[in-house]
């Protein structure tokens, strides 16, 4: 264990030889909770973690929260996640490694029985062509195989000795796709189709294995409409019960919204459906009451007066209903300060109404919905003021929850390594209260330089023991971009979080400790060529260690990007 004192005078040197709001690059697109500091973000791997920006309203981990933002957002278990990502990138060739730092380069001359560890590595390729009359062709391979050595020690017991489409490391998600595109003014289409491995963290603490062979996704937009088509047909195995299963699924969303119509009214108009249809054979370990789901809302966004505006959108089903709005206003006041003050509401039967329905643990089966409702109300202000090359800015919040999703803990198991629980979704029956704040302070210089340090803390007062999540009290950061001579970027983030505990994992909690967090980003651009090099530092500072229930172990890493945009 390295010693705290230390890191704090590590942090001060780094702090004042570069004293941002820093764009720190993540190992991979919908990883970017490694590099935040304004919240609980416990990673379990590139698939699973814990994302509550600090203030938020209610309990609930951000990704468990379904909203029409995140219409085509995968659906990973009961999460909406961006990875494994298979939105088209911009017309370029790149590829992409990197390592857990620890791996020796020379190791394989090494013949002495006491070995270095091998570390796990990243790797991505892929291209996308420019437009020929409208149509490009794309293809990419990419998997992230950081976090899966803790853990492969009993999840490769699961399943057949290759589950990835590279290597023998048991990574946590392997991916690949090529397809077909047209864009023109009015139409953006693409499809592409492909197959993957990946790994999906239940309500249980186990790591499902799924292998999708094929997989295919098609989507549209037409002007204001928004179509998305998916086709899964996805194999389950657990080789140490001997049971194996099938699921075809069939998922889309057709989304509507229109703004221009109504810009005089400063109005915003949103409807749209989400839905999907499965056939299950044999053991798949979920299940979607009637295997199927229909999730149609509507929404829109108002300003009625030139200080005000209300967004709000609710969708509901023949089982669940999800409302979501807010009201903001922001005061005119003599100096140049923005202000902002605003009420949020969240009522519901469910986080996530397109979730599955049960678990399938052995001989148990495990309810994901409880009985009755949620409700959350927020109340926050928030206020930025700038001057030339320097600005601050801060928010405070208070927050009030009633029927909170918990797990019923029935009764716990260790097995190989791993523990897991029996039980059931369920509400917290009481008001669970809570205040935060936050200060930020920024300077910058026209694009050379831009400098961010930032402070917080929530308070929540409530039945702590029963949250899943108890997150951190308080977090400090300082962040810092530089530009130089028109072609190198660098940007790192120094920053501590305080404890945070999984309260439900066993009889003593799991206590995710406090720590330093240091990242950096290094770029070299060659802007005539259009030609990237980047390189990202990760997880510097920190000890090495497990941040969720039977999550890989989070360590000290580096990735490589080589881009050509044509």
């Amino acid at each position: 264990m390295r010693n705290l004192l230390a890191k704090c005078l590590f942090a001060a040197c780094a702090v004042a030889a570069s004293v941002a709001w820093a764009t720190v690059d993540a190992e991979m697109e919908g990883m970017e909770a490694v590099v935040r500091d304004d919240g609980t973000f416990l990673v379990g791997s590139p698939t699973y973690l814990f994302d509550r920006k600090l203030g938020s309203i209610g309990l609930h981990s951000e990704s468990e929260l379904w909203t029409p933002q995140k219409i085509r957002y995968r659906l990973l278990f009961n999460r909406m996640s961006v990875l494994p990502s298979w939105e088209p990138l911009a017309p370029s060739v790149w590829m992409k490694t990197g390592n857990e730092l620890g791996d020796m380069i020379y190791q394989d001359l090494i013949t002495a029985e006491d070995r270095p560890d091998n570390r796990t590595p990243i790797l991505e390729g892929g291209f996308r062509t420019p437009s020929f009359k409208g149509f490009w062709v794309t293809a990419r391979g990419f998997q992230d195989d950081h976090y899966s050595t803790g853990t492969s020690s009993f999840r490769k017991k699961m399943v057949k000795d290759e589950f990835s489409l590279i290597g023998e490391n048991y990574p946590l998600f392997s991916s690949g796709y090529a397809g077909v595109g047209y864009d023109n003014e009015f139409v953006n289409a693409s499809i592409l189709a492909g197959e993957e491995y990946v790994w999906l963290f239940s309500k249980s603490y186990r790591w499902i294995p799924v292998h999708y062979a094929p997989r295919v996704d098609a989507r549209a937009s037409v002007g204001d409409l928004s179509l998305s088509l998916g086709y899964e047909a996805a194999y389950y195995q657990d080789k140490t019960r001997h049971e194996k299963g099938n699921r075809i699924e069939i998922n889309g969303s057709v989304f509507y919204e229109n703004d221009d119509v109504y810009e005089q009214m400063n109005f915003v108009l949103l409807a749209g459906l989400s839905f999907r249809a499965l056939d299950d054979s044999g053991n798949v370990y979920t299940e979607l009451d009637e295997n199927r789901v229909v999730w149609p809302f509507v929404g829109f966004g108002v300003r009625p007066v030139k200080n005000v505006s209300v967004e709000a959108s609710v969708g509901v089903n023949d089982e669940d209903w999800l409302v979501q709005d807010s009201v903001e206003f922001s005061p005119s006041v003599p100096s140049k300060m923005g202000i902002t003050l605003g009420v949020k509401n969240i009522s519901g039967t469910r986080l996530n109404p397109i979730a599955d329905d049960k678990e399938y643990f052995g001989d148990s089966t495990i309810s994901l919905s409880a009985d009755g409702q949620m409700n959350m109300v927020q109340g926050y202000a928030e206020f930025a003021d700038s001057a030339d090359f320097l600005g601050f800015g801060g928010r405070a919040s208070f927050w009030a929850e009633h029927g909170a999703e918990t797990f019923e803990v029935s009764k716990t198991k260790k097995s190989g390594g791993a523990i897991y629980r029996y039980g059931d979704v369920s509400r917290i029956d009481s008001w669970i209260k809570a205040v935060s704040g936050e200060l930020w302070i920024g300077a910058w210089y026209k694009e050379m330089f831009n400098f961010k340090a930032l402070a917080g803390f929530e308070r929540i007062d409530g039945p702590s023991e029963r949250f899943e999540v108890n997150p951190s009290e308080f977090f400090v950061a300082f962040n810092v971009d530089w530009f130089l001579f028109k072609s190198v970027r660098i940007a790192h983030s120094i920053r501590y979080r305080s404890d945070a505990e999984w309260n439900l994992y066993e009889s003593d909690p799991m206590v995710v400790k406090g720590d330093w967090y240091w990242d950096a980003t290094f770029e070299q651009q060659f802007p005539k060529q259009k030609l990237y090099l980047t390189g990202s530092l990760l997880h510097v500072l920190a000890d090495e260690v497990v941040q969720t229930p039977n999550g890989g172990t989070d360590r000290l890493r580096f990735v490589c990007t080589l881009k050509k945009m044509f």
